[in-house]
C-alpha cells in the first residue's frame, strides 16, 4: 500500500527534473522503460505464492456471484468509498497542486518536487505511526483515526484560503492529508479482507478499482 501511495507522490519530482535537463517528451520514454522493467520482473521473479490445494479455479459465475455479495455489503462498501474519496483527495492535489503551487504562489518548476516531498515526508510518519499503533488499537480504530485527521486537514484548507493565511498553511495542510491517505487505505484493506476472507482477491480487486477509480474521476 504504501509503495501505491508513494509512486504518484514521487512522479512530480521526478517529472521536474526531466523537464529542466530534458524535454516532456523524454517522460513518455521514461514511462515506457519503466512498464517494460516492471513487466519483466513480474514475469521473470515474482512467483505465485498461494499453495495449489488452496487456489481457486476461474468460473464467470462464481466471480460474479463474488462482486455482487461485495456490493450487497453496505458496511465493506462504506470502507471502500471512503477509502476511494481519501484517495481522491491526493489525486485533486496531484492534478491541481502543479497550478496552484507554480501559477499562483509563485514556485519555480525544478523546485516544486522539494515542496511535494513534504507529503513523502509526512506519508512515512503516519505510516509508521500506524505499524506501531495497529495492534494495540485495531484497524477499524485507525482508519476512522486517519479519515477525522484528512476531514480537519480538509476544513483547515478551506479556512486557510477563506483568511488568506499564507502559502505554507497550504502546504502543511495538504502534507497531512496525503500523508493519512495510506493510513487510510491499508486499514480500509484490512478490515473489508477479514469480513471476506474466503474471496480476498476480489474483495482486493474492488477496493482498488474504487480508490483508483474515484481518485482518477475527481482528479481529472
Amino acid at each position: 500500500m504504501l509503495v501505491t501511495t508513494i509512486a504518484p507522490l514521487m512522479a512530480p519530482i521526478v517529472g521536474g527534473w526531466v523537464l529542466v535537463w530534458l524535454s516532456w517528451h523524454y517522460i513518455f520514454w521514461i514511462l515506457a522503460l519503466a512498464a517494460i522493467l516492471a513487466s519483466a520482473m513480474i514475469f521473470f521473479l515474482i512467483k505465485e505464492t498461494l499453495p495449489p490445494e488452496r487456489r481457486q479455479p476461474f468460473h464467470i459465475r462464481t466471480t460474479i456471484g463474488n462482486f455482487a455479495a461485495l456490493f450487497r455489503h453496505k458496511r465493506v462498501l462504506s470502507y471502500m468509498l471512503a477509502s476511494g474519496f481519501s484517495f481522491a483527495g491526493m489525486f485533486s492535489f496531484l492534478s491541481a497542486g502543479p497550478f496552484v503551487y507554480i501559477e499562483i504562489n509563485h514556485v519555480a518548476p525544478e523546485n516544486f518536487g522539494y515542496y511535494f516531498a513534504l507529503n513523502i515526508v509526512f506519508l512515512f510518519v503516519m505510516t509508521i505511526f500506524n505499524s506501531r499503533f495497529v495492534r494495540r488499537i485495531g484497524a477499524l480504530n485507525m482508519f476512522r483515526s486517519g479519515l477525522w485527521i484528512q476531514f480537519i486537514m480538509a476544513a483547515w484548507m478551506v479556512i486557510s484560503a477563506l483568511l488568506g493565511l499564507g502559502f505554507w498553511s497550504l502546504v502543511v495542510g495538504v502534507a497531512a492529508f496525503v500523508g493519512c491517505v495510506s493510513m487510510v487505505s491499508s486499514n480500509a484493506m484490512a478490515v473489508i479482507l477479514d469480513e471476506f476472507p474466503h474471496m480476498a482477491g476480489t474483495a482486493s480487486s474492488l477496493a482498488g478499482t474504487f480508490r483508483f477509480g474515484i481518485g482518477a474521476i475527481v482528479g481529472a
